[in-house]
């Protein structure tokens, strides 16, 4: 989109010299080294805090989980758990879309529409967030006609000719996405500050390679870093899934250990007598026979079977109590839910628990999160996505071109209703207190109708006053 020019001429510092005296002020400790502090809670008398020494033994490590491209694909593909993880903001990021702020004609729009499609551009986009919180970070290539030759050079917008887009191509860090170590130093640029080119392996071997300029890729980062990780990141984020590695952990290992216990829940033991005699001394054909008289014992021991015991065997059954395992297990999913932020209701598919429980606020919390995940990562790819399709469907780019997120949850025709009546109660008054106009009125009642689809036929011209009159 048209950016304002800058009138004063600006100074156009390195980046990288930037980073070096930032370094510097923040005294950063590249070697890892414990820097004292005297801010922590101690009580030496009662043992608490530092003073503890199980507390003090406690630390953090780094793992580096998001530069192990195995372990993170093959915790995506096997555990239905990291699947839903990733799967599931990627998808509601998109699944609503977005809205043209401006008013355009119903058939460009359309032509926009068929666009999309076509190209499947709202599912590019989901699977580029998806494999950006998977593996940290990845690319949306734009894919324009004529310019496979000058992928290196900047994307100029006004050179653009009309049905141009071709459509998007993902590119996530594993697959042999390596950033530039130069930076962009201009100012005005977005991406200021990160890399110029992106170099792209286009197959094992490396015989093919791509230089990309970064003003035609869209750039995806899930969890954002400081500065000086980022760097030793390649310039890309963490993965979602390092922060709540070990709640992910947990909750697998509790699952499986209940699976578990499920398949020895009673465990019947059998004296014999001389069992000990017939297995060291017998032969291989009486060994047999008695591994089939004991299947066979295995098969009458039902709730109408009989079973024929010698003077010197006995049966005994150990039962296994599962009290407490539902709680342990409702603990682990609360932990993995909260440290991915999404809702138990969403990520397990479960209704809500407890007393008046409706699950409304855990839905509003996880709507806002997902907006704050739209703003900081779709909003910068769509505003570099948006002109180019706009000029290669309409043919030129409009200045007033804008869009908003369309809102994740839609509201029930008895709450728009509600929202309708009081909000026109509310302008109603005021206009009868002579504080706006009768058509800054109708223009306010406009506008809440193009958010939740009523007053559709409401016209900008005047109406009359009920007996014919214009006012």
């Amino acid at each position: 989109m048209p950016r304002a020019k800058v009138t004063a001429e600006k100074a156009k510092p390195d980046p990288a010299e930037i980073e070096k005296e930032l370094a510097q002020r923040l005294c950063i400790n590249r070697l890892g080294q414990k820097l004292n502090g005297a801010d922590a809670y101690s009580n030496p008398l009662a043992f608490l805090g530092e003073a503890s020494p199980i507390f003090s033994a406690g630390t953090f490590i780094k793992t580096n989980l998001t530069k192990n491209f195995c372990l993170l694909t093959a915790a995506y593909r096997t555990s239905s758990l990291v699947s839903r993880i990733i799967d599931t903001p990627a998808e509601d990021m998109t699944r609503a879309w977005y809205a043209l702020t401006a008013d355009f004609d119903p058939e460009d729009m359309a032509e926009l529409r068929k666009l999309e499609a076509r190209h499947s551009v709202k599912q590019e986009l989901t699977d580029a967030i998806r494999w950006a919180r998977l593996y940290g970070g990845s690319l949306a290539l734009m894919i324009i006609r004529g310019e496979n030759e000058k992928l290196d050079q900047p994307l100029d917008l006004d050179a653009l000719p009309p049905d141009c887009f071709q459509g998007l191509l993902v590119l996530d860090r594993a697959t042999g996405v390596t950033p530039s170590t130069e930076l962009v130093c201009n100012l005005d640029d977005p991406d200021y500050g990160l890399p110029e080119y992106y170099t792209v392996d286009m197959n094992s071997d490396k015989a093919v390679t791509l230089k990309i300029h970064h003003s035609r890729v869209l750039r995806f980062v899930s969890r954002e870093l400081p500065r000086m990780e980022m760097i030793e990141e390649e310039y890309w984020g963490a993965s979602e899934l390092e922060h709540m590695w070990a709640s992910v952990l947990q909750y697998e290992t509790i699952t499986a250990s209940i699976s578990e216990l499920t398949n020895k829940a009673s465990i019947s033991t059998m004296k014999l007598g001389n069992l000990g005699e017939l297995y060291s001394l017998g032969t291989e054909e009486t060994k047999a026979r008695i591994d089939a008289v004991i299947a066979e014992m295995g098969y009458l021991m039902t709730s109408h079977g009989t079973l024929l015991l010698g003077p010197e065997d006995s049966m005994e059954r150990q039962a296994y109590s599962f009290d407490g395992l539902k709680d342990i297990h409702e603990v682990a999913m609360l932990n993995v839910s909260g440290a991915a932020e999404i809702p138990v209701t969403k990520l397990f598919g479960r209704s809500p628990a407890g007393m008046n429980a409706t699950g409304e606020s855990d839905m509003r919390n996880y709507c806002e999160m997902i907006s704050g995940l739209q703003e900081r990562m779709l909003r910068p790819a769509l505003e570099r996505l948006l002109p180019v399709m706009v000029i290669s469907c309409w043919g030129y780019l409009p200045e007033d071109l804008g869009f908003v997120f369309n809102p994740l949850t839609t509201m029930t025709p008895e709450q728009v209703g509600d929202v309708a009546m009081k909000f026109s109660a509310t302008v109603e008054d005021t206009y009868e207190a002579g504080l706006i106009t009768r058509s800054e009125a109708r223009a306010e009642l406009r506008a809440l109708g193009e958010k939740y689809a009523i007053w559709t036929k409401l016209s900008d011209e005047e109406g009359g006053d009920g007996n014919g009159q214009q006012q």
